[in-house]
């Protein structure tokens, strides 16, 4: 890597990459003087682009720099606000080249300033990551966390340490997709799964993390056909928020399934013919709302008993979404869209299109977040939404990829780096409608599904963030700069407690 040679070489690299300011990113590399040369005003996207021919002949940080680079801690530690310090702007940020950083050795994002932590630590050709955005991969005291591997022999689920990350052992289970494994909101200690294992085939089961013991929650094979798995997808959610309500269907055809939902505290199953003729789309499973009082299969809300309410959401078709608590604590459904809501999202300009868009289930209303009447640009490709921090409600968290703007990441000059606004970011949104914030976090620098090496699936390569519990980790994969492995990384917020 080429090393920065002059201190107004460095001061101008930084306010190309992030445009925070220069003098407290400097303190302690250069003397307070050096970094007068480059002043501290963030730059407009113009100065961006202007300035950036000044470092043309380096525009690479070796990752020891980018760490110095970004001693301080732009965040600060705020319970409520955890955007607190973070940037919100919509201004075009550089991306630098960037090393791989070390397994366990936090670092400061070199743009956006947050703590990220990469906590595995891949060989060529294998995978570590969340299993997906919609899934919560911390239990609920956040002391555990479940990883998917894949690409290598010993593929499949495993345990970690919710805190220092460290692998604790593999879990020996099968389930019916890699998405569907639940963590108990209640115990700890516990998760749900449907098994394809031989041996336990359309089992619903709950499973003792810490000592492997299973308990039968449910046959599905007396709901499903002979020879039907039930299972949670395709588009998986969580269960309600009292561990009592899950949804599941069984494909009968390509186009036909059976879907239901099975209530723990009364044991109470509940089915209903989807796809056909059905004008409910056969490939989903009834996503449960936090509240377990309402059913969504995209556009059609039902309620407890899967009929219909007469309410199709404001929703053209299935988009990358989460289930989640709106701000106020009622069932919503957060979603990145691209195509204009049939009927407008109420009165919207732009007719729903955004990178986030909330539809409250209980009072029917469409709402965007982050549209372009507000400044902010086009939804990118590969965007995915997290609302999995059901203790922080109102508090989203998505990842946006932009596999046609790749080259931003490859350019040979930090001007050709200059990419749109939250292309390869971590996101997280307070949706609250009076007290909105933006944290623009951190970079992944992932090719998603543009990757080509390493031999696995370039699905793997999606950052699919992740969200814990209390809103202040966000969890998400990356194949850096298509390195041919892909490994989870933990952004902590400054109101991240490690000993709670």
């Amino acid at each position: 890597m080429v090393e920065y040679k002059t201190a107004r070489q460095q001061c101008s690299a930084i306010r190309e990459s992030d445009g925070f300011t220069c003098g407290l990113r400097l303190a302690t590399l250069f003397a307070l003087l050096a970094c007068a040369a480059c002043g501290g005003s963030e730059p407009s996207e113009d100065n961006v682009r202007s300035t950036s021919s000044n470092t043309a002949d380096s525009p690479e940080l070796n990752f020891d720099s980018a760490q110095a680079l970004n001693d301080l801690y732009t965040g600060t530690a705020d319970s409520e606000n955890l955007c607190a310090g973070f940037d919100g702007s919509k201004l075009r940020r550089s991306v630098p080249r960037v090393d791989k950083p070390p397994f366990l050795e936090p670092y400061r994002d070199p743009t956006f300033g947050a703590k990220v932590t990469r906590i595995t630590d891949g060989v060529f050709g294998e995978v570590n990551k969340p299993a997906y955005s919609t899934m919560q991969a911390w239990n609920s005291d956040e002391s555990l966390m479940i990883l998917y591997r894949t690409g290598v022999e010993d593929g499949g689920h495993f345990l970690h340490d919710g805190h220092s990350y460290e692998r604790i052992r593999y879990l020996d289970i099968f389930p019916s997709d890699i998405e569907d494994v639940f963590w108990s909101y209640k115990d700890p200690n516990s998760f749900y799964y449907i098994s394809q294992d031989q041996e336990k085939k359309g089992y619903f089961l709950r499973a003792n993390a810490v000592t492997g013991e299973e308990m039968l929650v449910l046959d599905t094979n007396q709901v499903c056909s002979a020879g039907n798995q039930a299972t949670a997808g395709n588009d998986v959610q969580m269960h309600s928020h009292d561990d009592d309500i899950f949804g599941f269907r069984c494909p009968v055809t390509d186009d036909r399934s059976v879907a239901f939902t099975y209530q723990q505290s009364t044991g109470e199953v509940v089915t209903l013919d989807i796809g056909g003729n059905s004008g409910i789309d056969g490939d989903i499973a009834p996503m449960v709302a936090p509240s377990g009082e309402r059913f969504l299969i995209p556009p059609v809300l039902l309620s407890e008993n899967l009929t219909e309410t007469n309410f199709d959401i404001d929703y053209a078709q299935s988009e990358h979404s989460s289930t989640g608590k709106a701000w106020n604590g009622e069932d919503a459904f957060f979603s990145t869209i691209f195509n204009g809501s049939p009927r407008g999202c109420d009165d919207e300009t732009w007719r729903g299109v955004s990178h986030l868009t909330e539809f409250n289930l209980e009072q029917r209303t469409c709402r965007t977040i982050l549209n372009q009447s507000d400044g902010w640009p086009p939804t990118l490709s590969g965007t995915h939404v997290s609302a999995t921090g059901y203790k922080k409600p109102g508090w989203v968290a998505f990842s946006s990829i932009g596999t046609k703007d790749l080259h931003y990441l490859t350019s040979e000059t930090l001007e050709g780096r200059s990419a749109p606004v939250f292309f390869s970011e971590i996101v997280l949104v307070n949706t609250h409608p009076e007290e909105p914030a933006v944290c623009r976090l951190a970079q992944h620098r992932s090719n998603g599904r543009g990757a080509r090496n390493g031999g696995y699936d370039p699905y793997f390569s999606e950052p699919h963030v992740t969200l814990s519990p209390s809103g202040t980790r966000l969890l998400f994969g990356s194949d850096w700069y298509d390195s041919g492995t892909v490994d989870a990384y933990v952004v902590e917020l400054p109101a991240y407690d490690p000993n709670p």
